[in-house]
């Protein structure tokens, strides 16, 4: 259901930033939104949660796709970390690894599966951490 809303949100050229646990909306004046605007006050905490976690994401360098789906770190030469959420809002992280103009991994390491966002995501970070510490 998020995940329809913010397509919608985006398709329809519309912006939302956040503001202290306040969204604020910003579109075309000639554009009539209301529907989406009912649909944004009805699902503002989740909205809310999911814009939180996505800043946090990319403030720590992971790249963000599909509004939060999946988030990517790549943190060595065909080395990639992933966060994928599921459709219950758990997520899971893991790690792959790539051969040179190979589009299949040769290796795969599950860090943590079906956990919550929170929980995963300081998995992930302890890792960048860690991978940026030993690099130096």
């Amino acid at each position: 259901m998020l995940n329809t809303l913010l397509d919608k949100i985006y398709t329809n050229n519309i912006q939302l930033t956040l503001h202290h646990k306040n969204i604020k909306i910003e579109y075309k004046m000639d554009q009539n939104i209301e529907k989406i605007k009912q649909e944004i006050k009805q699902h503002k905490r989740k909205i809310v949660k999911r814009l939180t976690e996505n800043q946090k994401a990319a403030d720590k360098g992971f790249f963000i796709y599909g509004h939060g789906d999946l988030y990517e770190y790549r943190y060595g030469f065909h080395s990639y970390l992933y966060m994928e959420r599921h459709d219950n809002e758990l997520v899971s992280i893991y790690r792959l690894k790539y051969q040179k103009g190979s589009s299949v991994p040769y290796k795969t390491t599950v860090m943590r599966k079906n956990c919550s966002f929170e929980r995963g995501f300081d998995r992930a970070a302890g890792f960048i951490d860690w991978v940026e510490e030993r690099r130096n």
